[in-house]
């Protein structure tokens, strides 16, 4: 299809945001099913947990990978097939029937994301000139927002109207009408004519790593980080974490170019994301207890408060993007992680008595500071990433995206459980059972929301000191 170099720019965006907004909804609207998937497959919980698990896994490990792929072969090539295998996987999702058939579709369903996770800002970074580029990240990252906050509401609506299968099948339509407008519409990125060489060692010994860190998160939080399975695990982490690095430095064509942590724009800007996914994970997972369990709200009220923060980001992101074209990204970063802190601060001071206002006012300062942060942070990083490696950098925002939020959630649920049981000792005296119950786990919600704040405090740090101008195009 023949366009002109302005209208392809905004469609290549266009086409690139339902594949994106397909792959982050995804990571969060299966959750909410699992109780209900428990019930529906006659399974012990510890089973059905392995439908998001073996998702987190493969798509983790497979994200820097498909990356280099995006490089070799061509990104709209590897971006068309990602999103087709996605969508077979939500078909074979919708039609299956047993919990093993659910979980292998579901690695099926995460190889595909993998692929269009880890090329969706490279495609779009490509398509636009440098002036620009903020702005058009900033609306990819809205995206990435509204697919991470509104998957809880969605889940939750379809679950109530329809049925678990709901969750699948209403995507099918999306999916392919997401691959026919990429065959369509996106023209071919291709950065090298290098003959493929490529690096299996390092691919094998990343994936390895990444899977026994997400594993170690997961068992930790539920079975503690110093029992057996966890530190073998760990240990496990360290060995092929470090495998991955000595194979980097020496192949001619690694996964990840180890070379660009040199440049401390790239650097912060991964580092202070990583901080940033760890912390809000936090609230993410722990806010639903406290509203629903903590202050009596509905399923539904609490969706609808989430779903004021993903508002809050989809606005506010494309605005920030655009600004940090003009003014550079360092002020804008470091500001956004400011107000990130601040709302999970207030979020930890919520108690008994607060309001649907009182949540709701910080639900917009948690989403205001996302939308300032993540679009001028993921420009800075697409920026700072030399052409030929736009897919690797692509591939490196949606990994930490990935292990921020799935290890942030584990460490968060190991404190507030912690904490919750100190509580529940420590007032068991004093209260009846049920309000033991409630004040233990607001307690609990309070202290680990401030830790996150505490962690999401150093990110502030993180972001400033990755240099820059603080007008115009950054640099180091």
């Amino acid at each position: 299809m023949q366009v002109s170099e302005r209208s392809y720019k905004w469609l290549a965006l266009l086409t690139v945001s339902i594949g994106t907004f397909m792959a982050t909804l995804d990571a969060s609207i299966v959750n909410i099913s699992l109780p209900r998937l428990s019930e529906v497959f006659d399974t012990e919980p510890s089973v059905v947990l392995w439908v998001t698990v073996a998702y987190l896994l493969v798509s983790v490990g497979l994200v820097l990978t498909v990356g280099k792929l995006g490089d070799l072969f061509g990104r709209k090539r590897v971006y068309i097939i990602g999103l087709t295998v996605f969508t077979a996987g939500l078909a074979l999702c919708w039609i299956s029937q047993s919990i093993v058939q659910l979980i292998l579709s579901r690695v099926l369903q995460a190889v595909g994301a993998s692929m269009t996770g880890a090329l969706s800002n490279a495609i779009v970074t490509d398509v636009f000139p440098d002036q620009e580029r903020g702005k058009a990240l900033g609306i990819l990252g809205a995206v990435v927002s509204a697919g991470l906050l509104s998957g809880p509401v969605l889940g939750g609506f379809l679950l109530d109207a329809l049925d678990w299968r709901s969750i699948f099948y209403i995507r099918v339509p999306v999916g392919i009408i997401g691959v026919i407008m990429a065959l369509l519409l996106l023209r071919e990125q291709k950065e090298t004519s290098t003959v493929l060489k490529f690096d299996w060692s390092g691919s094998g010994t990343l994936f390895g790593g990444l899977s026994c860190l997400l594993l170690f998160f997961n068992l930790g939080g539920r079975l503690g980080f110093t029992s057996v399975p966890a530190l073998a695990l760990c240990a496990g982490t360290v060995v092929l974490l470090v495998l991955f690095i000595l194979i980097e430095r020496k192949t001619p064509q690694p996964i990840l170019n180890l070379e660009l942590f040199k440049n401390r724009v790239f650097a912060s800007g991964i580092i202070s994301m990583g901080i940033m996914f760890l912390a809000i994970s936090a609230n993410t997972f722990l806010a639903p207890f406290y509203l629903i369990e903590g202050i009596g709200r509905s399923a539904a009220q609490a969706g609808l408060l989430f779903a004021v923060t993903s508002s809050t980001t989809l606005i506010v992101g494309p605005i920030s993007g655009w600004l940090s074209d003009k003014t550079g990204t360092r002020i804008l970063c470091t500001a956004g992680m400011t107000f990130i802190a601040l709302a999970l601060f207030l979020l930890s001071r919520l108690g008994t008595d607060s309001t649907t206002l009182d949540v709701l006012f910080r639900f917009v300062i948690l989403g205001f500071g996302l939308g300032m942060f993540s679009s001028p942070n993921n420009s800075s990083i697409m920026g700072s990433v030399p052409r030929e490696n736009l897919s690797t950098g692509s591939a490196m925002i949606a990994t930490i995206r990935q292990v921020g939020m799935s290890s942030g959630m584990a460490i968060a649920g190991a404190i507030f459980t912690t904490r919750q049981l100190v509580y529940s000792t420590r007032l068991a005296g004093e209260f009846m059972p049920d309000m033991v119950e409630t004040l233990s786990l607001i307690n609990a919600f309070q202290d680990s929301i401030l830790i996150a704040s505490i962690v999401c405090s150093v990110a502030i740090i993180a972001s400033w000191v990755r240099g820059g101008r603080l007008t115009g195009t950054d640099e180091v």
